[in-house]
């Protein structure tokens, strides 16, 4: 079974919600996603591993 593959800009998109509604397992239910993705992605993006100024501008 091969490891899925998420591009940056799905990743901030979720991220920013995640951050915005402080829910990472609801965010998760919405996207279809194990929520220990959402807070691995949250944690590597505190940890400054994504650059969320530069998404949709």
């Amino acid at each position: 079974m091969s490891k899925k593959q998420y591009s940056i800009e799905f990743k901030c998109e979720v991220i920013q919600k995640a951050l915005q509604t402080k829910s990472p397992s609801s965010v998760a239910r919405q996207y279809r996603l194990n929520s220990f993705i959402i807070y691995r992605w949250v944690k590597e993006y505190k940890e400054g591993k994504y650059n969320l100024s530069m998404q949709g501008q």
